[in-house]
């Protein structure tokens, strides 16, 4: 993500937060605090990820020296269309 872009989602995110709600960093998602797993740095929101998305991958999170690495693995396999 390009830096500006990662300033902006901050500074959305801590005003979301202080209401009480998170947009998910993988969905997009808006979710209460008690539905999201949240990583805060130097008391500020870095990554949020709605219960759903943690519910079907494996997320790591990374101390690097620009910030935080976030890698994911979705669980399943992805099956995009139906078998028509």
């Amino acid at each position: 993500m390009h830096p500006e872009h990662q300033r902006a989602w901050v500074q959305q995110a801590q005003l979301d937060a202080e209401r009480g709600v998170i947009a998910c960093r993988m969905c997009k998602r808006h979710a209460g605090l008690d539905e999201t797993t949240t990583l805060w740095r130097n008391g500020l929101l870095v990554f949020a990820l709605c219960d759903r998305c943690a519910a079907s991958h494996d997320v790591m999170f990374s101390p690097t020296v620009a910030g935080v690495e976030v890698r994911a693995k979705r669980r399943d396999p992805l099956v995009v269309g139906g078998g028509q």
